[in-house]
């Protein structure tokens, strides 16, 4: 494959991963991480960056988070996959896709008197035609994000960065109690809340997809193509969250009163551009979900056309967009409310699943290892989203909480990781007893 293919499909990926929560986290940490703030992001990136290109090198060597998830056992496959699929696409991401660049870069500059939802129903409308219409042919996805939204996308990104140059806002402040304490793991945990590991295992299909359409074929071609590209589309991450990370440390004390990386944004552009400071965050929070919105589209209607035959892609297409477009328009919050804790309970799990696909080759695909670290994981992430949501199981929650990092939303990580090591010494002492 040529350099200019690769680095297209490097651009593609950078931009499957990048939408609203990707441009609104960073600003924020740079703001309360302060003078730290480069340290953090480095953190950040291990969860935000490397464990996302991890997942969608570990789905295409399994040819399939369908594939990868069997190696647990048939039932955990489809529930698991389809929960995934659901979760992080028309339950979640696909509506907010839709909404969030309304909410943050459109409705505050409506005239007074404006109806707020019919300006929304104009909106998203227009916004999920457009995605429809990039997703009728998956073919031609490589083209479109790469040569028109990427580039675009990325020159906007750098004229928000270019703002605090040309009409400077301070210095960087002191960090926040939380990141001056424990600023290498507050950032870890920062990266985790993205999401993306999960989003990778939804991407890598797509992905495998487009080299296959460059017909390459063989096994070894594709996983390396996919690691040379997700290596590109990583560095393109981090340059980016550094710019965004860098405009929240600096924005510190003109604007100390921010709470969130929106408002942020939103104060930055208005002070470098002014009024066309609102053009330019609508076109950035737009491009952005209109990347995501197709990307889910596609993966998800790649998935479901493998699952159902029967129904064709461009069905299962219809169906997303349409589902995703009533909900953006119902009221995006309640939906937020309940699918939350449910990437919460899976999440984890797809961080083991990814470590697991890597170490593969040890492994060697044993269904008793995969059972032994995963399903352990679901365990303690299901018991402590309960928790969450105020529902108590007896004795397994006083256990859950009494585990190392349960405070951090990490306390299934010490259950992984003695269930896999006593699992695999278990397999490879009785295979060379044998």
């Amino acid at each position: 494959m040529k350099k200019k293919e690769l680095i297209m499909i490097g651009l593609m990926i950078f931009s499957l991963f990048f939408g609203a929560g990707n441009l609104i986290f960073p600003p924020i940490i740079g703001k309360e991480a302060g003078t730290n703030m480069p340290i953090t992001m480095i953190f950040f990136a291990v969860t935000a960056i490397i464990f996302p290109v991890l997942g969608i090198i570990a789905v295409a060597k399994s040819n399939g988070l369908k594939n990868l998830a069997g190696r647990v056992d048939s039932v955990f496959a489809i529930v698991f996959t389809v929960a995934t699929y659901l979760a992080i696409g028309p339950a979640l991401a696909m509506p907010r896709a839709g909404t969030v660049p309304f909410e943050i870069a459109i409705a505050p500059y409506l005239p007074e008197g404006s109806s707020v939802k019919t300006a929304l129903f104009i909106y998203t409308t227009i916004f999920f035609g457009v995605v429809y219409w990039l997703s009728l042919n998956p073919n031609k996805l490589l083209d479109r994000i790469s040569k028109i939204t990427s580039p675009v996308f990325l020159i906007l990104i750098f004229m928000l960065f270019l703002g605090t140059f040309i009409k400077p806002m301070g210095n960087y402040a002191q960090p926040s109690e939380i990141y001056s304490k424990n600023l290498g793991l507050q950032g870890f945990l920062d990266g985790y809340l993205t999401l993306d590991a999960l989003a990778a295992l939804n991407y890598g299909l797509v992905v495998v997809f487009v080299i296959k359409s460059k017909n390459i074929i063989e096994e070894g071609k594709i996983t390396k193509t996919v690691i040379t590209t997700g290596i590109f589309a990583g560095m393109m991450l981090f340059i980016v969250y550094m710019m965004l990370a860098h405009v929240g440390a600096s924005s510190a004390s003109m604007f100390p009163h921010t709470k969130n990386g929106a408002e942020i944004l939103a104060n930055t552009v208005r002070y470098s551009y002014g009024d066309f400071g609102g053009i330019l965050l609508a076109s950035i929070f737009t491009i952005a979900c209109l990347n995501i919105g197709v990307g889910l589209t596609t993966s998800l209607s790649q998935y479901f056309n493998l699952l159902i035959k029967k129904v064709p892609y461009k069905i299962w297409a219809t169906i997303w967009v349409i589902w995703s477009y009533i909900l953006a328009n119902m009221g995006l919050n309640k939906i937020m409310e309940y699918s939350v804790p449910v990437l919460l309970a899976i999440y984890p799990a797809s961080l083991v699943l990814i470590m697991l696909a890597l170490l593969d080759k040890w492994i060697k695909g044993n269904t008793i290892i995969y059972k032994a670290a995963v399903y352990p994981t679901v365990a303690v992430s299901i018991i402590s989203t309960l928790d969450k949501i105020g529902i108590s199981v007896p004795l397994l929650t006083v256990l859950a909480k009494k585990l190392p990092l349960h405070n951090a939303d990490l306390g299934w990580i010490s259950v992984t990781v003695v269930s896999f090591i006593v699992s695999f010494c278990i397999v490879h002492f009785s295979e060379e007893n044998k």
